[in-house]
Formats: C-alpha cells, sequence, structure tokens
C-alpha cells in the first residue's frame, strides 16, 4: 500500500467537553501533559460526507459500555482545497479547570 495523507477535523468542543466530565481516556502524564487516547480506522466506503476515517474516543476497558462511544472527528484522504474559517481566540473553549 503506498503512503497517502489523510485530511481531517477533531472537534475540540467535545475534546474539551468529555475532558471536563472525566472521560477514562484522558490521563495527565509526568511531564505535566494532557494527553488523549482514540481509536481510529479506515472505513471501506466513504460515508455520505466522503470521510474514508473515524475518530472516536478510546475508554479504558472497564469503562466502554458506561461511557459509550464518543466520535470526536473524522477524515478523509488529502486532496487540494481549503478549510473552514479559523476560529477567533474568545471562541475556543477554556482547559483550565479539568478535573486532573
Amino acid at each position: 500500500m503506498e503512503n497517502r495523507l489523510l485530511t481531517g477535523s477533531l472537534c475540540l468542543t467535545e475534546i474539551v467537553e468529555k475532558a471536563k466530565q472525566g472521560h477514562s481516556a484522558f490521563t495527565k502524564a509526568a511531564n505535566g501533559k494532557i494527553y488523549f487516547n482514540i481509536l481510529q480506522w479506515l472505513n471501506s466506503e466513504p460515508d455520505k460526507f466522503g470521510n474514508q476515517s473515524s475518530i472516536q474516543l478510546n475508554s479504558k476497558k472497564d469503562k466502554k459500555d458506561e461511557e459509550g462511544k464518543c466520535y470526536i472527528g473524522n477524515a478523509k484522504f488529502m486532496e487540494a482545497g481549503t478549510g473552514g474559517e479559523a476560529p477567533t481566540p474568545d471562541e475556543i473553549p477554556a482547559i483550565n479547570d479539568l478535573p486532573f
């Protein structure tokens, strides 16, 4: 298989909301940085928006049923095009009140 780039988006609003709720995908490392685990897969067929990949938070094994699936983004093979309008700094959610 040849190397191909994927381009897509992640929903920062959903990510921050789930982090604030204490979703098990989030961890604080010894270096103080916050990470979250994801599941990403390539779809056998593009969805109705042309996305070929889906991304969701990866819950810890004992929390999968309780937390359910949380889709945070998708991607498609990169083609020439333009992105959407950038948010203003005031529109970006604050993350300083996370529970860890």
